[in-house]
């Protein structure tokens, strides 16, 4: 049986396109160590997503927007399904240098971690 990082890692594969912010050095390949960091990045949140603390923000149409609790996201989620999510702190500048992870792989982590 596969493990949970397996799983996971699975997950993120099947949307390599959206984890491009995990491109350290931004040579346009995700490599091993990039893609595991995602990994361990989603299986981070999706435990922090059973808090009730607001420190997520979404990348909104020209900035991020935030702090909002995890309910608050679930609830953005639902109107924009491709909505991306993060927990990395920053200024309003910083916002291409943190890593964004779209909320359903943060869903789907959480679920095989469960």
């Amino acid at each position: 049986m596969p493990s949970v990082d397996v799983k996971i890692e699975a997950e993120i594969r099947k949307n390599l396109d959206s984890i491009k912010t995990f491109d350290e050095n931004k040579d346009g390949i995700l490599d091993e160590e990039e893609i595991k960091n995602a990994v361990l990045k989603a299986k981070n949140w999706a435990t922090d997503s059973e808090s009730e603390e607001s420190n997520w923000l979404y990348y909104g149409k020209d900035a991020p927007v935030g702090p909002l609790s995890w309910k608050e996201i679930l609830e953005v989620h639902k109107k924009y399904p491709e909505v991306f999510v993060t927990k990395d702190k920053m200024a309003s500048s910083e916002a291409n240098n943190v890593n964004w992870l779209p909320v359903k792989i943060i869903i789907e982590t959480a679920k095989i971690i469960k």
